[in-house]
């Protein structure tokens, strides 16, 4: 992504000095989420939804403006969608299952889980090698409104609930 935005001429040091930006900002969304994420008007929901709309938002519109913006405002939405994914998605896809599966599947669903994002990590890699550089931004973006819409669907919210409480919700639901 980081040379796709910067261009073919950019050097070996430009492309470091770009990759450890994405990362401070990344460990910024970070934290900005371990600040918010308990925040009862947010919550983990919330924010996995929040993280997804603006994150799909950004990358489609650097899929669609590239031609129009500079190098610098590219990278600089694609460090908005670096800081809005670690924000949202990336910092509650692993908190999630661990809260949402009863205790006796716990370690199961969420192994399962997590095998199910590298599965698609894997499949993002090998389509990005069969697509230009604008469809990625573009495939990206909407693979994000997907999850958006998975996440408002299918995902409860558990900011604030007691694990037990989650484990008497299952046994009702079994029940």
């Amino acid at each position: 992504f980081l040379l796709t935005l910067t261009g073919d001429k950019t050097t070996l040091l430009e492309l470091s000095m770009a990759a450890t930006l994405n990362a401070a900002v990344a460990l910024a969304g970070y934290f900005g989420a371990a600040a918010i994420i308990d925040h009862p008007a947010i919550g983990r929901r919330g924010l996995q939804q929040w993280g997804f709309l603006l994150t799909g938002s950004l990358f489609v519109g650097v899929g669609f403006l590239y031609d129009n913006l500079s190098s610098a405002v590219l990278v600089a939405m694609y460090l908005g969608s670096t800081f809005f994914g670690q924000l949202g998605p990336n910092a509650t896809t692993f908190l999630i299952p661990a809260e949402i599966f009863p205790t006796e599947m716990r370690t199961m669903c969420h192994g399962i889980a997590a095998a199910s994002g590298k599965i698609g990590a894997l499949l993002a890699a090998i389509l990005f090698n069969y697509v230009d550089d604008l469809d990625m931004f573009l495939l990206s973006g909407y693979a994000s409104f997907a999850a958006c819409a998975v996440t408002f669907w299918t995902i409860p919210e558990t900011t604030g609930l007691d694990l037990y409480e989650t484990d008497r919700k299952w046994r009702m639901i079994l029940d």
